[in-house]
This record gives C-alpha cells, sequence and structure tokens, in this order.
C-alpha cells in the first residue's frame, strides 16, 4: 500500500490516517499500520487499542467538521492478493457516511444509500486544491 506524506491526515503512535483517493464519501481515508504487518490477527493489543484511540479523533474530528452521521471501517486487504507475490499490510478503510447532502468549497457530496451497505467500485477523484482543503479541514477540526 503507497502511502503518500501529502496525503496524511494525522498520525497516532501506531498508525496514519491517509486521505484515500476516491472521495465519493466526503473524508473517506485509510488507516495504515506503521510497523510492517500483513495479518490483522497479528496486530499487537496496544497497537489496537490506540486504533480505537485513533478512530475516537477521526470520527469526532468529521462529525465536528463535516457533519458525519456514522462511519463505515472495514479491514478486506484483497487488492494485497491480486499481486504475485501478495504484500499485505494491515490497513482499514473508513467511510463517513451523511444523511444529507453536504456542500464543501463548491462540491456537492449525496451519500443516495446511506443506512445501507456503501457503493462499491466508486472513483470520485478531486483537484489537488480540493483534497489539500479536505486534509486541512480534518486536521484543524476539534475533536
Amino acid at each position: 500500500m503507497e502511502i503518500m506524506g501529502k496525503d496524511l491526515i494525522f498520525e497516532t503512535k501506531y498508525w496514519k490516517i491517509i486521505l484515500s483517493d476516491d472521495q465519493t464519501y466526503l473524508g473517506r481515508c485509510s488507516a495504515v499500520l506503521k510497523r510492517k504487518c500483513g495479518d490483522l490477527a497479528e496486530v499487537a493489543e496496544d497497537e489496537m487499542l490506540d486504533f480505537l484511540n485513533l478512530i475516537k479523533i477521526f470520527e469526532s474530528k468529521v462529525r465536528h467538521v463535516f457533519g458525519a452521521k456514522m462511519f463505515n471501517w472495514t479491514c478486506l486487504m484483497n487488492g494485497a492478493y491480486q499481486k504475485t507475490p501478495p504484500d499485505p499490510q494491515v490497513h482499514f478503510h473508513v467511510r463517513p457516511r451523511y444523511d444529507k447532502e453536504i456542500v464543501f468549497i463548491s462540491e456537492k457530496f449525496i451519500d443516495t444509500d446511506f443506512g445501507h451497505h456503501y457503493i462499491r467500485g466508486t472513483n470520485r477523484i478531486l483537484s489537488p486544491d480540493i483534497r489539500e482543503k479536505i486534509i486541512e479541514a480534518i486536521k484543524n477540526a476539534k475533536t
């Protein structure tokens, strides 16, 4: 999993939270374990407790700045097994979910399937300027 420094929102002792390319769900991110670890069952207890802390910080910030109603967290790791040899890295995807239309800068975000499984296969790419504003908004949000 490639981690772009410019997309880093914040980090904890063991995790980094990075803005995803696809912004169909405003604030969609990945939380990536900092150390090399390819199996969720091998994540240490202190790393999982730190992940819980990351969840609390991230959700608080995104609720505050964008008004997210709930969050879908997933740990899939399927992409790593599409390569030979596989090179998995423990990470979680998070999709903030919204029960109303959100307008941020000049962009409208409508969660048409709120209350249901998130839509798969989306690819809403925003300009670098708007991405930077999303990152800054989350970074600077209160917790």
